[in-house]
C-alpha cells in the first residue's frame, strides 16, 4: 500500500464531466459530442469512456456514503446500481482486513493524499473479490477533502493462483496435513516463543516400521494409502499444543508445547497406541503398523531449531536400533548412531575410489514429438555386497558436505563422458540432466569443474540440465547459490526445479532464481486419473510455470492414462516406468527404440529427433 503526496485535483465540473458524462458511453456517441463541445470538455469525455471500459469506478462522500458507481462495479459486485447509491460502502467489506488497515487507509485520504493497495470485497453472493486499488481524494476550492473517487481493477484471479501455490508448499499432497515447510516454520516460531518466555519445546520424529517392505510387497498405492490412514489417526490427536507434520517419505513430525518431559513421552505413548490399531493393506490383509519416535527437548537438549531437529534424529535411530515400535529420548552420547554413519562414509569413500558407482538414466519424453528425448542421469551404486542400491539407501543419512561434494564431481563427470559416447555413437539426446545437492554449491569446485570439462570435451553447457530439489534454498548462503544458478543458466545451461510441491519452493524462488522447468513431483501424478483435486492442482501449477515462461515435466508417470492425461493438460515433458526405468547407458539405444509413444504420434521417436 502507497501514499502519493498531494497533487491538484480537477474542479467537480470537470469530474462530472469525466466520470457521469452520459448513458451513451460509445465511442461513436464521443465523436460526435466533440464536433459539439469545446475540445477540453471532448478530452474529458474520452477520458471518462477510457474509465469505464477498463476500469471499475465509483464515488463516495467523506462518510463513505455511495454517490457513484460505473457498470463494472455493478458486474463484479453482484449489486444493482440502485442497490448500491445511497448506500455505505462497508456493506461491500468482507471481513479480511483488520480496522488497523482501514484507519491507516482513511488517515491517508482524509490528509488529501492518494492511496494505492489491494483490497478484498465481498460480493452480493457473499464470494470475495481482489481489487488493486487506486483511491483519490477531491479538495475543494476551500482546500478540504469533500468526496473520494476510487478506481479498481480486478486481480481476483492473480490471487487464486497465489493462494493454490500457497496451499501446495505448505500442505502435503497426499496426507492433507501440513508438510516440512509449514513444520519448518512451526518450530521456529515456538522455540522462538519459547526464547523469550521460558517454556519446554518437546519435538518428536516418527517412522513408520516396515514402510519399505509394505511398498514392495503391495505397491505404491497401498503404500500411499498407509501414510494416508497414519496421517488421519495423528490428526485426531492434534490439540492447541501438538502440531502434526508429514516430512517426507514416511516421517512425521510432531510438536509438543506446555508440557514436561514425563507428560511428552506418555503422549507419544498415546501414539503409537493408536497407530498399533490393525490398518487394511490391499484386498484382503490387515496388519498392524508400528513406528518408531524420537524425541528431542528445547532447551535442554539443543539450544536452536536445527539442532533440536538433530537431536530428535539421533533418538529415532536408537528407537530402530532397538528394535523399532517404541519411543526413545535424546541422549548426549549415542554412539551406536555415530559409530553406524561412520561406517557409511567410509564405504562410500571407498566406492568411489574403486570405481563403484555409476549413472543410469531415464527418459524425458516430450509430448511434442518434434522436440528431442533428454534424459536424466540416475546416480547408482554398485555395492560388493548389497548389489546395485539407489541414492535413497545412502545418501539420505548422509551429512558430510565433503564427501557430498565428492560425489557431485563424479556425478558432473560421469555425465560428460556418457554424453560424449552417446553423440559417438550417434543417439539423439537432447540434454543430459544431473541433480546437485547443496554441497555442490558451498564452493566453485563444481562449477569450475563443469565449464573445465565442457572446453575439454568439446561438449557446450546447453546440452545440459541441472537439476535442483527444494531443500537447496534453505542453504543459509542464499545469494552465493544464485550466483552459481545464473552462471551456469547464462551459459545456456537448463535448471530444473524437482520434486515441486513437495516442502520449500515459493513463487518468490520461481521469481527470483533462473529457474527454466519445473518437475511436477510424482505424489501429484499417481492419482491424477480419479482424483480431481490432484487434477486442478496440476493444471493450476502447468498454467502459472506456462505464464512465466517455464518448462514443465510431470515425474512418476507409470500408465498410459496418467501419460495421455497430462499430455492434454499442457506437460510439455514426461517421465516414469512407462516408458522406461533408469538404464545403464549401453541399453540405451534399445530403450529409444522401444519406448512406447504417446496416441498421435505415429513417426518413431528415433528418426522424428534425428531428422
Amino acid at each position: 500500500m502507497t501514499a502519493i503526496s498531494p497533487v491538484k485535483a480537477v474542479s467537480s465540473a470537470d469530474m462530472a464531466i469525466m466520470i457521469q458524462g452520459g448513458n451513451d458511453t460509445s465511442p461513436a456517441k464521443a465523436r460526435t459530442k466533440s464536433g459539439n463541445l469545446n475540445s477540453f470538455a471532448s478530452e474529458m469525455e474520452f477520458i471518462r469512456y477510457a474509465l469505464d471500459s477498463a476500469a471499475i469506478v465509483a464515488m463516495t462522500d467523506v462518510r463513505g456514503t455511495i454517490t457513484f458507481v460505473n457498470s463494472k462495479f455493478c458486474e463484479i459486485s453482484g449489486y444493482a446500481h440502485e442497490e448500491l447509491i445511497g448506500n455505505n460502502h462497508r456493506m461491500l467489506h468482507s471481513g479480511i482486513h483488520d480496522t488497523t488497515f482501514f484507519r491507516r487507509m482513511y488517515r491517508t485520504i482524509a490528509g488529501g493524499r492518494v492511496w494505492h493497495g489491494e483490497i478484498c470485497n465481498r460480493r452480493k453472493d457473499g464470494s470475495n473479490y481482489w481489487v488493486d486499488t487506486t483511491i483519490v481524494p477531491h479538495i475543494n476550492a476551500a482546500g478540504k477533502v469533500d468526496s473520494y473517487t476510487a478506481i479498481r481493477f480486478d486481480i481476483t484471479a492473480r490471487h487464486e493462483a497465489e493462494a493454490m501455490l500457497r496451499q501446495i508448499v505448505s500442505v502435503d499432497s497426499l496426507t492433507g496435513i501440513p508438510n516440512r515447510r509449514r513444520f519448518q516454520e512451526h518450530l521456529e516460531n515456538v522455540v522462538d516463543l519459547s526464547s523469550h518466555d521460558p517454556g519446554q519445546v518437546h519435538l518428536a520424529l516418527l517412522d513408520i516400521d516396515t514402510f519399505k517392505e509394505i511398498n514392495d510387497t503391495f505397491g505404491h498405492d497401498v503404500g500411499d494409502n498407509l501414510l494416508k490412514v497414519v496421517s488421519e489417526r495423528l490428526r485426531k490427536l492434534v490439540k492447541p499444543s501438538v502440531f502434526v507434520a508429514r516430512l517426507g517419505g514416511d516421517e512425521f513430525g510432531i510438536v509438543m508445547t506446555g508440557m514436561a518431559d514425563e507428560e511428552a513421552l506418555a503422549f507419544m505413548g498415546e501414539v503409537l497406541a493408536s497407530l498399533r490399531e490393525p490398518v487394511k493393506l490391499g484386498s484382503a490383509a490387515t496388519r498392524r503398523c508400528t513406528a518408531s519416535i524420537g524425541v528431542s527437548s528445547f532447551p535442554k537438549d539443543a539450544g536452536s531449531p536445527d539442532a533440536l531437529f538433530k537431536a530428535a534424529d539421533m533418538a529415532l535411530y536408537r528407537s530402530k536400533a532397538l528394535g523399532r515400535d517404541q519411543v526413545q529420548a535424546f541422549v548426549p552420547r549415542l554412539r551406536e548412531i555415530a559409530e553406524r554413519r561412520s561406517e557409511l562414509l567410509h564405504a562410500v569413500e571407498t566406492g568411489l575410489d574403486k570405481g563403484q558407482f555409476q549413472l543410469y538414466y531415464q527418459p524425458l519424453v516430450p509430448t511434442n514429438a518434434r522436440h528431442p528425448v533428454s534424459l536424466e542421469g540416475l546416480l547408482r551404486w554398485s555395492h560388493p555386497e548389497q548389489g546395485l542400491i539407489t541414492p535413497g539407501a545412502f545418501l539420505t543419512d548422509m551429512n558430510d558436505p565433503g564427501l557430498l561434494a565428492a560425489i557431485g564431481l563424479f556425478v558432473v563427470e560421469r555425465a560428460f563422458l556418457d554424453m560424449q559416447a552417446m553423440i559417438a555413437k550417434g543417439l539423439p539426446v537432447g540434454r543430459v540432466a544431473i541433480n546437485v545437492t547443496n554441497a555442490d554449491f558451498r564452493s566453485d569446485a563444481f562449477i569450475d569443474r563443469f565449464f573445465d570439462l565442457s572446453r575439454k570435451i568439446g561438449i557446450a553447457p546447453d546440452r545440459f540440465c541441472i537439476e535442483v530439489t527444494e531443500g537447496v534454498f534453505l542453504d543459509r548462503d542464499y545469494q552465493h547459490l544464485e550466483g552459481h544458478l545464473s552462471r551456469l543458466h547464462e551459459a545456456g545451461v537448463e535448471i530444473a526445479l524437482d520434486d515441486f510441491g513437495t516442502g520449500f519452493a515459493s513463487l518468490t524462488h520461481l521469481r527470483r532464481m533462473p529457474i527454466d522447468r519445473i518437475k511436477i513431483d510424482r505424489s501429484f501424478i499417481s492419482n491424477i486419473t480419479a482424483n480431481a483435486g490432484d487434477m486442478a492442482i496440476v493444471r493450476g501449477v502447468v498454467d502459472i510455470a506456462h505464464s512465466m515462461g517455464k518448462v514443465v515435466t510431470a515425474e512418476g508417470i507409470e500408465t498410459r492414462d496418467q501419460a495421455e492425461l497430462l499430455r492434454d493438460l499442457g506437460c510439455d515433458y514426461l517421465q516414469g516406468w512407462y516408458f522406461a526405468k533408469a538404464r545403464n547407458p549401453e541399453h540405451l539405444p534399445y530403450v529409444f527404440e522401444h519406448m512406447p509413444r504417446l496416441p498421435g504420434d505415429a513417426s518413431n521417436l528415433l528418426q522424428s529427433v534425428a531428422s
